[in-house]
């Protein structure tokens, strides 16, 4: 009886799955999303226009309007459409 059970943990490296995950590449959309702090619409900015509007106080979204970022955990009614348009993005239930 011991026999069989060596047997069967020598035998289960081969059934068993690999420990190294399997790797999903993510479709990286460009842009950061920053909620407009008037029109509530969320704009899509450069990782460059992040750091730039930081410094003025206000961003360019990819749409060409110049607005005010509000706090990072204001909920935003929705995407910029012109935004969406530009970059040829879809809206899917929540994500660009």
């Amino acid at each position: 009886m011991t026999a069989g059970r060596h047997r069967a943990v020598a035998q289960r490296s081969r059934w068993r799955r690999s420990s190294v995950p399997a790797v999903v590449p993510a479709r990286r959309l460009p842009g950061i999303d920053l909620v407009d702090v008037v029109s509530k619409l969320a704009h899509k900015v450069s990782p460059d226009e992040l750091l730039a509007g930081r410094a003025r106080g206000d961003y360019l979204g990819f749409c060409g309007e110049r607005f005010r970022a509000a706090s990072m955990v204001e909920p935003g009614r929705g995407p910029c459409q012109r935004c969406r348009e530009r970059l040829g993005c879809g809206w899917g239930g929540g994500a660009w």
